[in-house]
């Protein structure tokens, strides 16, 4: 005669179908943030290739914005084909006093949103961020806060690796170097060093 409850025996087939379960399910659960890495990196890689081309077209300068923050890029596009560099110390004096807002940096610096598609803000997929953007020209490697872009009429852009990581999904990175020349973009499935 049996009473409630289970024996031994069921218990450890119920703990090894669990196992296998989980077994199976984690690596493709990586495998999905890896799919999602590589896919951020793909779309990444078409803007910098529109926003050169565009700049070309256009006689202007474009930038794309890494917000490492927000965990999202958008493009904009300057007013004139001359890149006016504002002093960092008198911005930052502006910041204490609070008086510029980061609409009013943006336009004091003669940049605005690019018109329709390409001008919204993309957001990275769930789970994936910016590691770094590194300027391979001036050795700066910015890994919080804005990283920019830039993108010249003349037919020419920065030297630059942009990371991405899995972050605590422990999925890796994929790296995106940017051809200054051509704005061509070599995506690699790893964390790329200088």
């Amino acid at each position: 005669m049996r009473k409630g409850g289970f024996t031994l025996l069921e218990l450890v087939i119920v703990l090894a179908i669990i196992g296998m379960v989980v077994g199976i399910g984690i690596p493709q659960i990586k495998r999905v943030f890896r799919t999602n890495l590589k896919t951020a990196s793909v779309q990444i890689a078409g803007m910098i290739k529109f926003a050169y081309d565009s700049a070309v077209i256009k006689h202007r300068i474009h930038r794309i914005v890494f917000d490492f923050d927000k965990g999202v890029y958008f493009l904009e596009i300057s007013e004139s084909d001359v890149l006016i560099a504002i002093d960092e110390e008198e911005e930052r004096e502006e910041d204490e006093d609070g008086e510029a807002d980061e609409e009013k940096k943006v336009q004091r610096k003669g940049f605005a949103r690019a018109d329709g598609e390409m001008g919204r803000t993309l957001v990275l997929p769930s789970g994936i961020m910016f590691d770094s953007v590194e300027n391979l020209n001036t050795k700066k490697k910015i890994t919080e806060g804005v990283a920019n872009l830039y993108f010249f009429p003349q037919g020419y852009t920065e030297s630059l690796i942009i990371r991405l990581t899995g972050g605590t999904t422990n999925t890796g990175f994929y790296s995106i170097r940017v051809n200054p020349i051509n704005a061509k973009c070599e995506i690699e499935g790893r964390y790329i060093e200088i």
